[in-house]
């Protein structure tokens, strides 16, 4: 033996592969003096501890991450022992949400990681999210209880349209380094830089580009409206406003269009307020550089940046209200803005324009809808 012990065990337990010196007496063997004595192994279980996320497989010996699709890994209190049958610590989401919820992907710790496909016509029973207003159908997963639900509206009902969820902007950009690059065109029309790299064709236009990150489309305006405090280092609270009451003046104002992750195709649009950058002075100043101040602090001043990206929220997908343009005929085009009345919100208020045109010998009666005709393609 690889072991030698000069006195006996106590306990008389007596390890594997030792030598007990001078140690085979009747006191040490049960009494035994001659012919034979039973040396009986015995053994004890070994006491697992199983935490959250964790689960003892069938048969296995050592405690293993949860990886069981369509299962949770809730813990164990107190200790468990081998067995050679069952998974100890693992729960079937089938049992646990009474086979509503059957899906995982096997790494939760609790039911609510268990899922099932959304279904329109299933939405609000069992734990289920609440509608989403005007959709047709959804997609994604409805999880149980608590569980962060990913559903979302693919279709709408005749006059809304998906809306694809709007990002964080501090998430996706961030304000930790500058832009690689931007483009404007002047509120004036007669400065610019960058505008035919980056399709820039209307005034006041500007795109900050973030390189990887993606880019963001915004436009600048002039207004009268000023601020308390228009040369504070930081960004005040009236800073923010949703409506510039005019496109005129010496303060100049910053407002995100869109975003577009690098590499695609598709523009997201963003939802957040106008954002007083400065005082210029004077109209004319305002004109020339608002667009160009907005892109180029956007591009590199970290702290504009941050409070702008901050006051555009993200936001889940939706069904949205279209916007309708209306074509309104013998009206002029100042007395149809100045009652905002070119476009529509469907299901939402419509706007006449300030007056119709005066016409001898007629007298007004009304505008009436009356639908497009379509327009013929080819033969």
């Amino acid at each position: 033996p690889t072991n030698t012990e000069n006195s006996f065990p106590s306990n008389g337990l007596m390890a594997e592969d030792t030598t007990y010196t001078n140690a085979a007496t009747s006191t040490n063997m049960a009494g035994v003096y001659e012919n034979e004595v039973n040396a009986v192994a015995e053994y004890e279980n070994i006491l697992y501890q199983i935490g959250a996320g964790q689960y003892l497989p069938a048969g296995g010996e050592s405690v293993i991450s949860c990886d069981q699709p369509g299962s949770f890994c809730p813990g164990v209190s107190g200790d468990v022992t081998y067995n050679a049958n069952s998974a100890q610590g693992l729960s079937s989401c089938s049992t646990a949400t009474n086979g509503d919820f059957t899906s995982s992907d096997g790494t939760g710790s609790s039911a609510e990681s268990c899922y099932r496909a959304c279904d329109i016509n299933n939405m609000g029973a069992n734990g289920s999210i609440s509608s989403i207003a005007h959709a047709t159908a959804i997609s994604g997963n409805d999880y149980y209880g608590n569980g962060t639900d990913t559903c979302v509206p693919t279709a709408c009902e005749n006059g809304w349209h998906v809306k694809p969820a709007s990002p964080d902007l501090m998430t996706v950009i961030g304000a930790s380094e500058a832009g690689t690059s931007y483009g404007y065109l002047s509120n004036n029309g007669e400065s610019s830089y960058n505008d035919n790299t980056y399709g820039i064709t209307n005034n006041g236009e500007f795109v900050i580009d973030y390189g990887n990150k993606g880019t963001v489309h915004g436009h600048a305006q002039c207004s009268t409206r000023g601020v308390t405090n228009p040369y504070s280092d930081t960004v005040e609270s009236d800073y923010f406003i949703e409506t510039l009451p005019d496109s005129t003046g010496q303060y100049c104002y910053c407002h995100l269009d869109s975003y577009t992750a690098n590499g695609s195709q598709t523009s997201i649009a963003l939802t957040g307020p106008w954002v007083f950058h400065d005082d210029d002075y004077a109209d004319v100043f305002c004109a020339r550089d608002c667009a160009n101040f907005c892109s180029g602090t956007l591009r590199t001043g970290l702290a504009f940046r941050a409070a702008v990206f901050n006051a555009y929220p993200s936001g889940s997908a939706m069904c949205e209200a279209n916007t309708i343009t209306i074509n309104w005929t013998d009206a002029s085009s100042a007395d149809i803005s100045a009652n905002n009345a070119g476009t529509a919100t469907y299901g939402e208020d419509v706007r006449t324009p300030v007056k119709a045109t005066t016409k001898p010998g007629q007298r007004f009666k009304g505008w009436r809808f009356v639908a497009p005709t379509p327009v013929q393609v080819g033969n």
